[in-house]
């Protein structure tokens, strides 16, 4: 099965050398930030590169939203952190263990109900702003938190098996993250791995998503005669087909003939 090779980081990943990067991969997902407004101390620098270099790069948000209010703000913190940037890939809520923990220490419960809501505020609010909205989670969480029309955004799911077969990947997965120890050039230590299954790139420019406008086939260039053989068609004095064929004295004659309407 065809696939695009992505990693995603943090600023976990520290100093990155993002041209033995762009060597190895096909796309990068970076942390945006997370919960209320905070800003990955990377994300500037990392994006810049990309962009810099030419490197495909979507973003997620680290969700520590305990309220649909609240996704729907950090939706909105998102966009106006990449709205500077060249986004070619998803941008990605991301709700895991640790947003249920600060949850609970606040006294909140997370219910199926609600983690279901927040994906919808915050990935509506993407997609009203024109962007490709997705929901990052993992198969437990798929089940216990978030219910079937969670899955109307693409799914960015992580499972790792000991021996992943990328070509056979967990159903219903747009992108699969199957290792959190991977190893690419550039980067010091272990960095996620990720499988897209559809070619987000081509998908989000096609479709004029992500600020970056829909690809449009390039226009044929009319002939220098184009007005001139328009006229002569719509005046019944030639059937302005030829364009390049000679003209016998007699024809041009006869097509003078006929424009003083004789």
């Amino acid at each position: 099965m065809a696939y695009k090779k992505y990693i995603d980081v943090s600023y976990w990943q520290g100093d990155i050398d993002w041209a033995k990067v762009k060597n190895e991969v096909d796309g990068v997902i970076i942390r945006a930030g997370y919960g209320q407004n905070n800003i990955d101390k990377k994300f500037k620098e990392y994006i810049s590169e990309c962009n810099r270099l030419g490197i495909p790069c979507g973003v997620y948000w680290f969700s520590y939203a305990y309220s649909v209010a609240m996704a729907k703000k950090e939706a909105e913190y998102c966009l106006a952190a990449i709205k500077p940037y060249k986004v070619d890939l998803p941008v990605c809520f991301d709700f895991e263990y640790d947003s249920i923990d600060t949850a609970k220490k606040k006294g909140i419960n997370i219910t199926k109900t609600l983690a279901t809501n927040m994906v919808h505020a915050f990935c509506d609010t993407v997609e009203a702003a024109g962007y490709y909205a997705m929901n990052y989670t993992n198969k437990d969480y798929l089940s216990k938190y978030f219910d079937a029309s969670t899955l109307e955004y693409d799914l960015w799911l992580a499972q790792w098996p000991a021996a992943p077969d990328l070509d056979n990947p967990p159903e219903g997965v747009g992108i699969w993250q199957y290792t959190s120890k991977g190893s690419v050039s550039g980067i010091k230590g272990n960095v996620d791995m990720d499988a897209a299954y559809k070619d987000y790139k081509a998908i989000i420019a096609e479709a004029g998503l992500n600020g970056l406008g829909k690809v449009e086939e390039p226009k044929e260039k009319e002939p220098w005669y184009a007005a001139a053989q328009k006229w002569v068609k719509d005046n019944g004095i030639s059937d302005g087909t030829k364009p390049n064929t000679p003209t016998t004295r007699a024809e041009v004659w006869e097509m003078l003939y006929r424009a003083l309407g004789k």
